[in-house]
């Protein structure tokens, strides 16, 4: 015997589900109290699957975005194919058919809405592509892609197509862009090295001065004003540097007139004397990095002119300026030397600087040294010329000037060494 509803039905203590639509009739539970029991708790458990129903039902009503529930459409009808209740299965399958027949109609009609917009964005595109005001148009490609984003899927047959051309239109924009972006780097990177080759320059000519410095000064200072534009905080650096190198050479050319005026006058024998005290003061060794190689040559011309003056303190005054202005000239030619053999000799410390000095110095003292024992040698015994003629004039000149230059290095030495002991 069995208890039987519309919808399904007890036998052998199991519960069964008609067959409806396509689905196969299939057993769903057990009689547990009673038959009559048991049917009636599947029934009253298919308002559990209607709840649910009306509650997606709702949420799509509510929902602008109604596309998004296709697909919980699909697991609805899973859910309700496999849900073990006894009820009216068909009307909630039909239910869940006229909810995806609005939703597909749905998007049919969003997507018709948003080729509509796409196409309006992909003309906005091809319109900005071309442009070469690249902060204008970088800002309006970025409001393009993202109101294409969120705008959803296109007519299938179209939003590919669509999708692709958009992406074409971006990617020729940002390749022209970041080309000139290149090419201005490049540039800018062109004129910097320019700026600073033109210091570099400037430091070299302050450095080791000859007799046409001027003219090339005034010609980097030309070509200083038309390098171009590049990053001011960069310029700003550069210009420091550049300023500084001009003005050391400018105060050289000004100190070298000012000595001048200041010997204007004077009798001889003073000029002497203010220019023995002048080079000497040079040779200090605060004064050595502002000394200037062409303004101590323009004060030996000045010298030379003078001639030997009959006066008790000319030999004195002789004697000093030759010494000062040799040691002068063996700093100059040590500092080119070690700038020279040490390229980064101006980046190190004044510590590492003086240390470098002294043993190129030690190095040429040493070569110096031999040079003037062979000459001794020669002169003791090898050919000698006949005593009072030219050649034993040159030869005594040649072994005297190499005395002379060992106690200039020598002295260089001395002040090098007090000043690492003093300092460091």
């Amino acid at each position: 015997m069995s208890n039987s509803t519309a919808y399904g039905y007890a036998k052998d203590g199991k519960i069964y589900l008609n067959a409806y639509m396509d689905f196969p009739e299939r057993e769903i539970g057990v009689v547990k109290e009673s038959e009559e029991a048991s049917l009636e708790y599947f029934v009253k458990r298919f308002e559990l699957a209607e709840a649910k129903i009306e509650i997606l039902q709702e949420a799509i009503v509510e929902n602008q975005n109604k596309g998004s529930f296709l697909m919980k459409l699909i697991h609805m009808r899973t859910y309700l194919a496999n849900f073990d209740g006894l009820g009216d299965f068909p009307a909630l399958f039909a239910e869940l058919d006229k909810m995806e027949e609005d939703i597909r109609e749905y998007i049919k009609s969003n997507r018709k809405k948003n080729l509509e917009i796409k196409q309006a964005l992909l003309h906005e595109a091809n319109n900005f592509k071309n442009t070469s005001n690249w902060n204008l148009a970088g800002r309006k490609f970025r409001e393009l892609k993202l109101k294409w984003i969120k705008t959803g899927a296109a007519i299938k047959d179209f939003d590919e197509e669509l999708n692709k051309e958009f992406d074409e239109a971006l990617e020729y924009f940002y390749q022209r862009r970041n080309k000139y972006l290149e090419e201005k780097r490049r540039i800018l990177e062109e004129r910097s090295l320019r700026y600073q080759q033109i210091i570099d320059r400037v430091r070299d000519i302050n450095r080791n001065p000859s007799e046409n410095d001027l003219a090339e000064i005034k010609s980097l200072q030309s070509e200083w004003r038309t390098v171009g534009t590049i990053a001011k905080k960069n310029f700003i650096r550069l210009f420091r540097y550049f300023k500084s190198e001009i003005e050391t050479f400018y105060e050289k050319i000004k100190r070298r007139s000012n000595v001048l005026r200041k010997v204007a006058g004077k009798l001889p024998i003073e000029q002497k004397h203010f220019f023995c005290e002048y080079v000497e003061k040079l040779t200090e060794p605060d004064n050595g990095e502002n000394v200037s190689i062409e303004e101590v040559k323009s004060i030996q011309a000045q010298w030379k002119k003078l001639g030997k003056l009959q006066h008790p303190m000319d030999r004195e005054y002789n004697t000093r300026f030759k010494i000062a202005c040799n040691e002068i000239f063996e700093t100059f030619f040590l500092m080119r030397t070690a700038r020279w053999k040490f390229p980064n000799f101006d980046d190190k410390t004044k510590f590492e600087q003086i240390k470098i000095q002294i043993r190129l110095l030690k190095d040429s003292i040493k070569e110096d040294e031999t040079e003037l024992s062979l000459i001794t040698e020669r002169h003791r015994f090898g050919n000698r010329p006949p005593q009072g003629s030219p050649e034993e004039r040159a030869a005594n000149l040649k072994r005297i000037n190499q005395i002379n230059k060992l106690k200039t290095k020598n002295r260089i030495l001395r002040k090098l060494q007090d000043q690492l002991l003093a300092n460091y």
